[in-house]
């Protein structure tokens, strides 16, 4: 929370109010504080710029649900307008040897932990493919490959990295 220094004291109908000088959590910058608004923690700027971030965030998120991304070069049901370009993402990530093996969840010789770790990791570099499509203007992502690659061991730790590529293309029905 901002910190405040009180300010001119009044009446307005009904009752008093005060008027604290208040320093923005966000920006730094001190602003008018009217008491009986409820004391922001941020100025009215970063707080339009805090909606401006969450409607664009939003509308990725509706982006992302529109959006196909599939392994073939094209797509059987619908046209491909116009390609975008190369959309890439590497993603390197460490399993515990010991810390990240439990016996009691190894199902038929697959280390359950680990796999959720490597399937984490792969939904990272498709969901990062499927950014960088929308932030290009497009709809689909086609001849996604995904790669995994056992780095090495340091310190009872193995170090995997997981890569993901494929071209950003607008499709139609």
């Amino acid at each position: 929370m901002g910190s405040f220094i009180p300010g001119a004291i009044g009446t307005e109908e009904g009752g008093f109010f005060m008027n604290w000088v208040v320093s923005c959590a966000a920006c730094g910058s001190s602003y008018v504080y009217e008491s009986g608004q409820g004391l922001p923690d941020i100025c009215s700027a970063c707080n339009e710029k805090r909606k401006k971030e969450v409607r664009k965030f939003l509308e990725k998120e509706q982006k992302r649900k529109e959006i196909m991304v599939v392994h073939a070069f094209d797509f059987s049901n619908r046209k491909i307008l116009k390609t975008l370009g190369m959309v890439t993402h590497e993603h390197v990530f460490g399993v515990g040897l010991v810390q990240d093996l439990d016996l009691q969840r190894f199902n038929g010789g697959v280390s359950i932990s680990w796999a959720e770790k490597v399937k984490s990791a792969r939904e990272l570099c498709v969901r990062t493919l499927e950014d960088e499509a929308i932030e290009m203007g497009g709809n689909g992502v086609i001849g996604v490959d995904v790669n995994y690659q056992v780095l090495g061991t340091h310190n009872d730790m193995v170090m995997w990295l997981v890569t993901a590529r494929g071209t950003a293309v607008v499709v139609v029905d």
